[in-house]
């Protein structure tokens, strides 16, 4: 019981870092905001297909105009980004870690087990009685 005591403070420790630091980013107006992700389609090819030319000679400047239109739906405010980034993104670091403490001692007594069996194997007369 103690030891989840223990990685729950962990976790809240971890967390309330990455709070904290969420948070003064989000107060000094430093936070990003913007565009966040580029999961448009091929314009280059859209257009091509849409107009009847080959991709290749698509005009650069209408695949920038396609890809900028695409690019503005997907804006994050800076509220938005404090929210996803800082607020739920920062849980998992702290449940890893205390998921981490919670399990290192099953993990050290496995390697402890293996590390006595190496050595069962390579001390003299170990292996005595079996032919070599």
């Amino acid at each position: 019981m103690k030891r989840l005591g223990i990685a729950a403070g962990v976790a809240l420790a971890i967390y309330g870092a990455m709070l904290g630091l969420g948070t003064l980013l989000y107060t000094t107006g430093v936070i990003g905001a913007g565009a966040t992700q580029n999961n448009c389609a091929d314009f280059r090819h859209q257009i091509a297909v849409q107009q009847g030319i080959a991709d290749r000679d698509v005009a650069q400047s209408q695949v920038k105009a396609a890809t900028a239109a695409c690019l503005e739906t997907h804006r994050l405010t800076k509220w938005h980004a404090f929210k996803t980034e800082y607020l739920q993104w920062a849980a998992w670091p702290a449940v890893v870690t205390a998921a981490i403490f919670l399990l290192w001692p099953q993990w050290a007594a496995a390697l402890h087990r293996q590390e006595l069996a190496e050595a069962q194997q390579d001390a003299p007369g170990a292996g005595a009685g079996t032919a070599t």
